[in-house]
């Protein structure tokens, strides 16, 4: 065969995985993110090219016998070109690390393994000369009818098994196992391994089931380690549950013994009024009223308010959070308001880096209010127009260099700090769908974090 007729083959042939690899992409990963038609124009020309690249660099290794190199290193070291060219693909159309693109790419590329391999038996003990039109005919028809069935076949397991579900949850966890991401990084030397063991003619057919041992042994693992994280997830989500209902207890009893107060005075001051409107002072009465207003909010209204907006926030890890951020506030007598535009149910951002990020922020906040008059915090939620909104407001008592802020040691407060917001900008580095805003507006210092949802 010519080099363009290598080319043409090799083009087909990574159509068929292209297909297979955005139909696992999208169940591993979601739908790719509507960002606007420069976006998908880019992600589209990038699976396009790297289906000409692979191809042509196919071509070439064909032609030059790399993948015939002792040791199957030529073969491995095609794999691993192959993983990175698709890592950057994905990396391209949803935007994330490129550490979850390569992991999405590997964990691909097992569940092709098995389309692969079963497609393989139609080809035990088959050899093709591709120069002869019956076998070439035939050879074609494994390519485009029974190697993509398989796949289908293979694609479809994974979704109604729901094991791709725990293969999200995985991917999503802050800290995964290095034995795991060894086993998967190596995934393409015994892989070669093992196909070198299947296609030795010396061997006995049996050992076309080692594969699928292997393979079963890695999901295995998957499913252990995403039912162990489900477990401990469940368990945090318990006990934030149980801290947020002995803080919501203890909010409902300082509202009862404020009403309870509110109550005993009331009648004294009824008695007050009763006098005035019998003498006609209207003007005092409306006085007397407001003043009874203003004490029924200062001393009930806050709280209720509060709890109202809180019920608004369904993610129990920021609930937990505002919740132990707020008792705390209240003790140290420092006056917060909580403002949430719209139920917040989720984000795309990590729920532990987000919890990290607006702790940085509120802390900074009470830092910079401690022990001063008349200080406020104002704590703003909104998700809307397909962003979500976080906004922090303060007094401001120190001058802050914009220059500076977020770099190593810089800080108003003091030696020893400003290690935070250097933190904050090195979680917020992860993402390129998390924009920050800093400004100073009417002597208030103002941190905004905006999470592009979609």
């Amino acid at each position: 065969m010519s080099f363009l007729q290598v080319v043409s083959a090799n083009i087909l042939s990574m159509a068929v995985t292209l297909l297979f690899f955005l139909w696992m992409s999208g169940i591993l990963l979601g739908r790719i993110p509507n960002r606007g038609i420069r976006h998908r124009s880019a992600y589209i020309l990038a699976a396009l090219f790297g289906v000409l690249l692979l191809s042509t660099v196919g071509a070439v290794c064909y032609r030059t016998g790399f993948w015939r190199l002792p040791y199957s290193i030529g073969t491995i070291a095609w794999q691993y070109f192959n993983l990175v060219c698709w890592a950057l693909i994905l990396r391209i159309a949803y935007k994330v690390s490129f550490r979850d693109c390569c992991l999405s790419v590997l964990m691909i590329e097992i569940l092709g393994s098995y389309g692969d391999l079963l497609s393989q038996l139609y080809l035990y003990g088959r050899f093709f000369d591709l120069r002869i039109a019956s076998q070439r005919w035939e050879y074609l028809f494994w390519m485009f009818g029974i190697r993509p069935c398989c796949f289908l076949l293979c694609g479809l397991v994974i979704v109604k098994s729901g094991i791709a579900k725990i293969y999200r949850q995985w991917l999503q966890q802050e800290k995964i196992h290095k034995g795991i991401l060894l086993l998967l990084g190596l995934y393409p030397v015994y892989g070669e391994a093992l196909d070198h063991v299947i296609n030795d003619p010396e061997k006995n057919r049996a050992y076309l089931l080692l594969p699928f041992v292997m393979l079963l042994v890695i999901h295995m693992i998957f499913v252990y380690v995403g039912r162990d994280w489900q477990q401990k997830q469940y368990i945090l989500a318990q006990q934030a549950n149980l801290r947020q209902q002995a803080i919501y207890i203890e909010k409902m009893e300082q509202i009862q013994e404020e009403l309870r107060r509110f109550r005993h005075d009331f009648r004294n001051m009824t008695a007050g009024m009763y006098l005035q409107v019998k003498e006609g002072d209207m003007d005092a009465v409306q006085s007397f009223i407001q003043e009874m207003t203003e004490d029924f909010d200062r001393q009930a209204g806050d709280q209720i308010r509060l709890l109202n907006q809180l019920a608004n926030v369904h993610m129990v890890e920021i609930k937990g959070l505002l919740l132990e951020k707020l008792a705390r506030m209240q003790k140290e007598e420092i006056h917060c308001e909580l403002e949430v535009l719209r139920p917040f149910e989720r984000t795309r951002m990590r729920s532990t880096d987000l919890c990290r990020c607006l702790g940085i922020l509120m802390d900074n906040a009470v830092d910079e209010v401690r022990g001063k008059e008349n200080a406020k915090i104002h704590l703003m939620i909104s998700s809307q127009d397909g962003c979500t909104t976080f906004r922090i407001k303060n007094t401001m008592y120190h001058g802050v260099d914009f220059q500076k802020l977020g770099t190593a040691g810089y800080t108003t407060k003091g030696e020893g700090r400003g290690i935070g917001l250097e933190s904050y900008q090195r979680i917020l580095g992860r993402y390129d769908f998390v924009f920050p805003f800093t400004a100073i507006q009417d002597g208030c210092f103002v941190q905004e974090l905006k999470i592009q949802e979609v």
